[in-house]
Formats: structure tokens, C-alpha cells, sequence
């Protein structure tokens, strides 16, 4: 399982959150990786990359695009939609009416409805995960 990080235009995010002795101090026991959109933090379970997120809260509202839970390869889900899994509202092995897809272009994420993306994106009704 991984957290996937995309980051604001015009944002470094891995270089941002190593400045910051706080976000460094949070990332201590992890290995982000640097990614073209981001960082990717591999975790062991949806609660524990729920806990990074929470933890991580101050800088994802500043400085990242969209939160991902990688659920499995090429599979992920939303910040919202990773809580209603933890709380058992959604069953995480049902794939939900609503799905998107994402494609990186450039580092940057592009919102799909076909399944021509590099990641489905399992989502709520009614939420949106980015401009199309």
C-alpha cells in the first residue's frame, strides 16, 4: 500500500516536506520516494497511511493537489472514500459506481471518466478529485 502525493503547481513537495523539521520529525520511519507528481510513502495498512495523512494534514491543505491511497496496484482511492473503507461503509473489494481515472502527463494528474488512465481512482458520490 502506498500514499500517493500530488503535488500543487509550482511546488517541489519532497523538498518542502524535508526543510520543514516538523514533516521530517513525522517522516522519520518512512522512505519517501520522489516521484514526477510528487511522493509516494509506501505503508503497511490503510490505518496506518490514514494516520500519515492526519499527521501530514498541515501540508497536504498547503502544498498537495490530491491525497491517493494506492489499495493495489494501478487501484487507488480517495481521502474520503479511505475513511468510509475504514469505517466500513464502503467494502474495500467492491469496486463503487463511481470511478475515475488518472493519467500523468507531464507530472501533472489529468482527471478521466475511461478507464484510459495510469491509475483507477475509486472516489464518493458527488466528490470531485480534480479539473478535467
Amino acid at each position: 500500500m502506498r500514499l500517493i502525493l500530488v503535488q500543487r503547481d509550482g511546488t517541489d513537495l519532497y523538498t518542502t516536506l524535508f526543510s520543514s523539521e516538523t514533516s521530517r520529525e513525522i517522516l522519520r520511519f518512512y522512505r519517501p520516494e520522489k516521484t514526477p507528481y510528487g511522493v509516494s510513502v509506501r505503508v503497511i495498512s490503510l490505518g496506518a497511511a490514514l494516520a500519515l495523512a492526519a499527521e501530514l494534514r498541515w501540508y497536504l491543505k498547503r502544498y498537495v493537489a490530491l491525497a491517493l491511497f494506492e489499495m493495489a496496484p494501478g487501484r487507488c482511492c480517495t481521502l474520503a472514500c479511505a475513511h468510509a473503507i475504514e469505517q466500513r461503509e464502503v467494502d474495500p473489494d467492491r469496486p463503487p459506481d463511481r470511478r475515475l481515472y488518472i493519467r500523468f502527463q507531464e507530472g501533472r494528474p489529468v482527471v478521466t471518466e475511461g478507464p484510459d488512465g495510469d491509475l483507477e481512482v475509486w472516489a464518493l458520490p458527488g466528490e470531485t478529485i480534480g479539473e478535467r
